[in-house]
């Protein structure tokens, strides 16, 4: 076996009718042939069957590592991830980063081995979303998107709504910010512009602020349209849970467009 890696992140919050079928597409759909094959999960202040079905996956599966941590949310959970990945498995460079939410069902066999290929075609491939891409500009002193391009498993083509691009099956198409999920990167990347920013948890535009460090790096990034499950009805975490979160999901999302303006002005043109 090779000694490349590939990391997939997901972070768990009351998935209990689907995170197994979650976890089982990734061991479907990674070839262990050119890298060895690591899931982290985190399950984040889960109170139904969550925990036991994770744990009886791990038991099963080798390389299935199980954190915990108690409601720090989307942003929180992935940078988790990442300190695990750099304290506890020797990442490399060249070893792939996947961020998989607790909705989503890989379904393209070989995910690893085409994102592999993917990367090797240029050496200034930055983030790269499986599902949805996005222009931003700046207005009214915040965040603001346009020019919307997405894979043709996304929600919208599902909804058959035409405000987008589409990108079609095994295409890529650059865009200015990579939204998940899933996305992929690499590990170096991740060393030379660092993990998510933590002042915008609990979750809202860390994408956003990830893909314009990534491009203020001078690298590209895009929609690399693979196959995947998600279906609208799903909810990504905690969407769908009342909490003091989603009663202040407008709120945050606002504060957080206003961070990433003033933060990023200089990319913005002051």
């Amino acid at each position: 076996m090779s000694e490349a890696k590939s990391f997939y992140i997901v972070p768990c919050h009351n998935k209990q009718n689907m995170i197994s079928e979650v976890l089982s597409s990734i061991t479907r759909c990674h070839d262990s042939s050119i890298h060895e094959r690591h899931i982290i999960c985190i399950l984040d202040g889960c109170t139904d069957g969550s925990e036991s079905l994770v744990s009886s996956f791990a038991k099963e599966n080798e390389n299935v590592h199980v954190l915990f941590e108690s409601n720090i949310h989307e942003i929180g959970c992935l940078n988790r991830g990442l300190r695990f990945i750099q304290e506890n498995l020797s990442p490399s460079g060249e070893d792939l980063v996947f961020t998989i939410q607790d909705d989503v069902i890989l379904e393209e066999e070989q995910i690893n081995k085409k994102f592999q290929e993917l990367f090797s075609l240029r050496d200034d491939f930055g983030y790269v979303s499986m599902r949805l891409g996005v222009s931003v500009f700046k207005a009214d002193g915040e965040l603001k998107e346009r020019g919307y391009v997405e894979s043709e498993f996304g929600h919208w083509k599902q909804l058959n709504w035409n405000f987008h691009t589409n990108v079609n099956r095994y295409s890529f198409m650059e865009s200015e910010v990579a939204v998940r999920s899933p996305t992929c990167t690499q590990w170096k990347r991740f060393e030379e512009i660092g993990f998510f920013d933590e002042n915008l948890r609990p979750c809202g535009f860390d994408c956003h602020d990830f893909s314009i460090r990534m491009r203020k790096a001078g690298y590209k990034n895009g929609v690399f349209a693979l196959k995947f499950r998600s279906d609208v009805d799903w909810g990504t975490m905690r969407s769908k849970t009342p909490s003091s979160y989603a009663d202040k999901i407008a709120e945050v999302y606002g504060r957080n467009r206003k961070y990433i303006a003033e933060k990023h002005k200089d990319y913005f043109g002051g």
